[in-house]
């Protein structure tokens, strides 16, 4: 399965500098295309690969106290106009399914290949007056995954809940150690018209603090959830396989300091 997401990031963070007090308001654009490859091995008992490619582009511009344009004659150490592009971490998973009764259950473990690029301690670094980069696109570190399923059918309705987690047991040769993520999810898929589907879905996720050498630091990802709900529209389109595009609105952010804010998550995604 094949898929494209993309939107727009807002992300304010105030920050003292030479110049003053300066509030730095910086957008992202992110686009990340994900595959995953999927293989029976026997009834019940399948293998996965993940892996996947992300474009982050920043712009920045800054603010006075009383949030008016200002231009920094020699720039910033903290945040720059850039444009980011390599491979996000992959994942190799062992998946496990079950009919009981009228349910379907499923379960999956595995861990995650530390392919995504990292950085050094940002905030090391700027504690010493030192240019420094804050995105990156991987843990550093191999992360055990796990995750559950259920589903069954009531009439023409499909309902699937999952749960997954990936926690993270230790820190990267940076020092870096994100914080463990836990996903859960709810959707309920009814045919349309034409071969057409709807589904309409509920996501909840929330990632603890990162820590740096051992410490949680003052800015970063100081912890944040995440409650979305979804709406997907998707077509089989025969020995081609079928797509789905799917818009996610989040109801619901709790974050921790200066974190992002994103209105929207547009995807496309094609299975086989």
């Amino acid at each position: 399965m094949a898929g494209v997401l993309g939107g727009t990031l807002t992300h304010t963070e105030h920050v003292a500098t030479d110049e003053g007090d300066i509030w730095h308001v910086q957008d992202f654009t992110t686009g990340q295309i994900g595959v995953t490859a999927a293989r029976g091995l026997r009834p019940g008992l399948g293998l996965e690969l993940v892996a996947g490619f992300r474009q982050v582009t920043s712009r920045v511009h800054f603010l006075t106290p009383d949030r008016l344009p200002v231009v920094l004659p020699h720039g910033s150490i903290h945040h720059r106009n850039e444009t980011l592009i390599g491979s996000t971490d992959a994942a190799v998973l062992l998946h496990a399914a079950k009919k009981v009764g009228t349910w379907s259950l499923a379960g999956r473990a595995g861990v995650s290949l530390p392919l995504g690029s990292t950085v050094v301690n940002p905030f090391a670094l700027g504690r010493l007056g030192l240019p420094h980069e804050h995105i990156q696109f991987g843990t550093g570190t191999f992360d055990p995954l796990i995750g559950l399923a259920a589903g069954r059918r009531f009439g023409q309705f499909a309902l699937v809940a999952s749960v997954d987690s990936r926690a993270v047991v230790y820190a990267n040769h940076y020092g870096y150690r994100a914080g463990d993520r836990f996903h859960g999810s709810g959707s309920l898929t009814h045919p349309i018209r034409r071969g057409w589907t709807a589904t309409l879905g509920v996501d909840v996720i929330r990632e603890n603090s990162e820590t740096w050498d051992g410490k949680r630091e003052t800015e970063g990802n100081l912890g944040r959830t995440d409650g979305l709900v979804s709406l997907s529209v998707g077509r089989p389109l025969g020995r081609s396989g079928g797509w789905t595009m799917t818009a996610q609105v989040p109801f619901l952010t709790r974050a921790v300091g200066a974190q992002i804010h994103y209105p929207l998550i547009l995807s496309l995604g094609w299975v086989r």
